[in-house]
């Protein structure tokens, strides 16, 4: 009996998830051309300065994953939706840029920073500078000791500045929860939209499966309750943009009367991905492009990874559940401490089906 439902279980999540990831990988796209002036960062900066603000969209996609109500085996359909809200630590506010190699040759340009109200005249190493979540920006001076091509290239720099932000929302979560007679529930994110000739995909599927059953670990206590989860997350624009994002982990459950449910859980999770944009280099043998790296002088492409500061979240909430819907709160201790706050609506009685 217990090898039946595992079975069922199982190949009913993976079989749809199967049949969703055959969908992203049959599509004809196109790369993002930008113009080749865009000189503001490479690629490696622009993935050091991004990184925080990805972690943000990761810990988004994985929060409401468990806890919005204790799987019992009553067939129900609910629409939920959740936002939250994220404490940027001071570690995510600064990165170590790229600095141009000439600066670190004397003979080619001579360089100066201004570090803690110091002047320091060579570059200081790890070059801190700020993420999107930092503050200010330190430029590094330079004077290049032949005013002829390419030493002459070797000109002062200025990082982008950051945002100076503490508190930072998280994406909106809206989501079809289906819980069925195998005491589980199977969560569906999807969200199109059409983008030029491109459409910008986003889509999850999750399952919360009730295991205590399994081996009598309550016994007739039925408020209490222990699950596994799973999720994946997809987001894709053309061939352009590709992220994979997915969380697995336990949670236990307790309900109190009808109404309140707490619950705490812990789960691992890992993102990943590319963005990659072309630039137009019509003309580039005729111009120049005046910058001391050679990423940009040669207008090659913008290739960055996508990564995560955050592997591991630490739950714990209290879901309050009405006859027609739920309210839920939650915090989270990860990378980012998180705050997340949701409400349910039950579509349609819950039906015993068992």
């Amino acid at each position: 009996m217990l090898k039946g439902k595992l079975n069922f279980a199982f190949k009913t999540f993976f079989m749809m998830a199967s049949i969703l990831t055959l969908g992203f990988c049959f599509s004809y796209s196109k790369d993002i051309v930008i113009s080749r002036d865009f000189v503001l960062f490479t690629s490696k900066n622009l993935e050091g300065y991004i990184k925080p603000i990805f972690t943000t969209l990761e810990q988004s996609l994985n929060t409401t994953l468990f806890g919005t109500s204790l799987p019992d085996g009553k067939f129900c359909f609910i629409l939920n939706l959740s936002v939250s809200g994220m404490i940027i630590p001071d570690a995510q506010k600064t990165f170590d840029a790229e600095v141009p190699d000439g600066f670190f040759n004397d003979s080619v340009t001579q360089v100066a920073q201004i570090r803690n109200g110091e002047v320091r005249r060579s570059v200081v190493k790890p070059n801190i500078q700020p993420t999107i979540y930092g503050r200010s920006s330190t430029p590094i001076f330079s004077a290049p000791q032949s005013h002829t091509y390419p030493d002459s290239i070797y000109k002062t720099i200025a990082y982008p500045e950051g945002l100076h932000i503490d508190f930072m929302a998280g994406l909106p979560v809206l989501q079809a929860i289906v819980e069925t007679p195998l005491k589980n529930e199977i969560r569906f994110r999807f969200f199109s939209l059409p983008i030029q000739d491109e459409t910008f995909v986003y889509l999850t599927i999750g399952l919360n499966q009730r295991v205590d059953d399994w081996f009598n670990l309550f016994g007739f206590d039925k408020n209490k309750a222990i699950s596994v989860h799973f999720a994946l997350h997809r987001m894709y624009y053309g061939n352009s943009f590709d992220l994979t994002s997915y969380a697995i982990g336990i949670n236990a459950m307790q309900r109190w009367g009808n109404t309140l449910i707490g619950y705490v859980g812990l789960q691992y999770e890992d993102f990943g991905g590319k963005f990659r944009a072309v630039k137009d280099t019509t003309g580039l043998k005729e111009n120049v492009i005046n910058s001391p790296f050679p990423e940009l002088r040669q207008a090659k492409p913008i290739v960055i990874s996508f990564n995560s500061y955050t592997k591991f979240q630490a739950k714990g909430g209290f879901t309050l559940t009405f006859y027609i819907g739920f309210l839920n709160f939650e915090l989270s201790y990860a990378s980012q401490p998180m705050i997340s706050l949701g409400f349910g609506l039950f579509i349609g009685t819950k039906k015993n089906e068992n």
